[in-house]
């Protein structure tokens, strides 16, 4: 008998027939990086945060190393060279993460004295990034230097262990104030007798806001810091769109270290094969 003369029942007989066989088959073979990639970052107000990033919940294999989240009291952080930050905000569009050093929150007193650096392979400042020279252990001007002479430099003190300590912080860099020769002479003077240097970051328009307040106050700086600052993000971003555009999910081989597309089936280098069932196709085969 000619199989296009059937009834039409007995062609839905065949396709829900092969439904039950096949599915479960099919979902006890999906690949368990797939399965573990597609589960995304939460962590507070941050969420659905999928590929470079991984951790809490999400394999190491799933992100890019030097990419690890971590949810601390509802807020997701971030160490990047020595350094925690809270992480603020990530945008997957424009790849950049804002964030902000968890030990400079509340003071300029850290217990540890770290600079803010970042692996260049991985991070670039974004433009509007304003550098922060934090100086410690310094001893007092020779000639007091009044703020209202100048917006971008401004003391602050340190008690640690019942001693205090006197530092200084700086929003420009002096080589950028010609106009400010004589003035730009004392406070270099001053800092160079400083034990310690550590280097911050900050949103530039926000530096301009404490620069341009009345007072230029380490309070002031404290909030600026605590809004953070932008980092854009390269970690093989246009693999990772070539495999989602083919169904899989980005990862990581940490064997091998390089990019990994996790798909249905299993791990492919780029991208995920044209998805294709023998068995469907024969069915179509015996239907028409």
């Amino acid at each position: 008998m000619n199989p296009l003369h059937l009834p039409g029942s007995f062609f839905f007989f065949i396709i829900i027939t092969f439904v039950l066989i096949h599915a479960p088959k099919f979902a006890s073979s999906v690949d368990e990086g797939y399965v573990n990639c597609n589960r995304a970052f939460a962590c507070g107000n941050i969420e659905n945060i999928g590929y470079p990033f991984w951790g809490s919940g999400r394999p190491d294999y799933c992100g890019f190393p030097g990419f690890e989240l971590n949810c601390s009291d509802s807020m997701p952080e971030i160490t990047i060279m020595s350094a925690t930050y809270h992480v603020l905000g990530i945008n997957n569009e424009t790849r950049v993460l804002t964030v902000a050093r968890t030990d400079y929150l509340d003071n300029l007193c850290p217990t540890f004295l770290i600079n803010t650096t970042r692996n260049p392979d991985l991070f670039e400042f974004t433009s509007d990034t304003q550098v922060i020279n934090l100086y410690y252990h310094c001893p007092p001007p020779p000639t007091p230097i009044p703020n209202e002479e100048t917006e971008f430099f401004s003391n602050f003190t340190c008690n640690i262990n019942t001693t205090t300590l006197s530092g200084y912080f700086l929003t420009r860099n002096l080589s950028e104030l010609a106009d400010l020769a004589s003035i730009a002479t004392e406070i270099s003077a001053s800092l160079r007798s400083c034990d310690d240097l550590v280097v911050l970051a900050a949103n530039q328009s926000e530096i301009q806001s404490v620069e341009t307040s009345q007072n230029l106050r380490w309070e002031n700086l404290i909030e600026a810091l605590a809004k953070g600052f932008g980092l854009q993000w390269n970690a093989n971003n246009s693999l990772c769109g070539r495999c989602r555009s083919s169904g899989g999910q980005c990862g990581y081989n940490t064997v091998s270290n390089k990019f990994s597309c996790y798909c249905t089936d299993r791990p492919y280098d780029t991208v995920c094969p044209t998805p294709t069932d023998p068995t469907l196709e024969s069915l179509l085969v015996f239907l028409l």
